[in-house]
């Protein structure tokens, strides 16, 4: 696999993937989940990277997951400790507020995988006062840039729902450098009904993604 990117020697907001000629940047967000392992044996057996952005709050009872993970080479990244959006917050997401979301998960990451995260994605994709808090830590910012929508995929397997994962993931236009946004979990508090907890489609999608990206040319890297 492509090694990560590392920590940037100056923290910055990366709205495209990294590299040169065309890469692109699978993520997931919302681990470790019993998804989690699924997701990483296909992206190992298809031989590339991609990165996570789990949840301090689940990867907590998950610490060997969150291990076999990282020993496969993948990076686990920061993606907050409770997953609240800044409606939740009472007062919204301070600078203070977001150190310790970051700084807690990032506390328990390095000590389940040897490495300290050095990249956060914020929940929902907010950005109220994110850079600020981000890179008073020497953090980098991760958004996406390709929406695959699969947190409203039903709670079964279907053709249907998996074609449009699919679908959704690989339209790219004419992006260079796609960060393409999938979940390996849930970690949002709305009802099930409304956001789907399942992750079936995801597995089931992400061999046709990988070798769509593949037959166009694209290159995998990992932050």
């Amino acid at each position: 696999m492509v090694p990560a990117l590392g920590c940037p020697q100056r923290p910055s907001t990366f709205t495209a993937a990294p590299g040169t000629g065309r890469t692109v940047a699978l993520t997931f967000d919302d681990g470790t989940s019993s998804w989690t392992l699924a997701i990483a044996r296909v992206l190992r057996a298809k031989g590339v990277t991609a990165t996570f952005f789990d949840v301090g709050r689940e990867d907590a009872p998950r610490a060997a997951v969150v291990q076999e993970v990282a020993a496969w080479g993948f990076p686990v990244e920061d993606h907050s400790w409770d997953h609240r959006y800044p409606a939740m917050v009472p007062g919204g997401w301070t600078v203070p507020y977001l150190r310790q979301q970051i700084t807690r998960t990032a506390d328990l990451q390095q000590q389940l995988t040897g490495h300290r995260p050095c990249f956060f994605r914020p929940p929902g994709g907010f950005t109220t006062n994110v850079s600020q808090a981000a890179y008073g830590l020497g953090v980098s910012v991760v958004l996406w840039s390709v929406d695959t929508l699969d947190w409203r995929q039903p709670a079964v397997t279907t053709a249907a729902a998996t074609s449009a994962i699919v679908a959704r993931a690989t339209a790219v236009g004419s992006q260079q450098h796609p960060i393409v946004l999938l979940h390996a979990g849930k970690a949002s508090s709305e009802p099930d009904s409304v956001v789907s907890p399942n992750r079936s489609n995801t597995v089931a999608a992400l061999p046709a993604i990988i070798d769509w990206y593949a037959a166009h040319g694209y290159r995998f890297v990992a932050f």
